[in-house]
């Protein structure tokens, strides 16, 4: 049962990547004036305004019969959900600001990992590499951007940089 739970997000996620990445809306006029918006193309010959909205570039053009002519591009920005993005966060037992960053990072849904730096000198030395020696906590990682002490709003700043999809590591 537990493989099952395990597998269904990932056989849900790539159902909708495999999903058409794009859809189209067709803009005319009919024969007694009136405005028609669809989905479907206009019959032949009508002169329409197509626009695409996609994942990727895609252009919105205007076209009559077969003729097309390029005009703007229309992007949709896809996000990832905040438990998809790895966070670690290095922290002491006595610190209190360690305990309310990782209370937030919990409220948050993040993929959290703790590691405590007084208890495992493996990954203390792992905090003080990404962190050039800085020796405060909490250090936070959010996937290569590192946050030195606790702010909710450098926080939040990092995991929205790290939501879009396809952003720079």
């Amino acid at each position: 049962m537990r493989i099952l739970m395990k597998a269904f997000p990932a056989l849900l996620l790539l159902l909708l990547l495999s999903a058409p990445t794009f859809s189209q809306i067709y803009k005319w006029k009919d024969k007694d004036g009136n405005l028609v918006v669809s989905t479907t193309p206009p019959p032949p010959g009508v002169e329409c305004e197509e626009k695409q909205f996609s994942s990727s570039a895609q252009s919105n053009s205007r076209r009559t019969g077969d003729n097309y002519r390029s005009g703007d591009v229309q992007e949709v920005e896809l996000l990832r959900s905040n438990r998809d993005i790895k966070v670690i966060i290095y922290i002491t037992d006595w610190c209190p600001y360690c305990r309310k960053a990782r209370e937030y990072l919990r409220s948050l849904d993040v993929n959290l990992k703790e590691y405590d730096i007084e208890k495992n000198p493996e990954k203390k030395r792992e905090y003080l590499a990404k962190g050039d020696n800085y020796r405060g906590v909490p250090l936070i990682d959010i996937e290569g951007i590192h946050l030195r002490g606790f702010s909710e709003s450098s926080i939040d700043a990092a995991l929205a940089k790290r939501r879009r999809v396809g952003a720079d590591y």
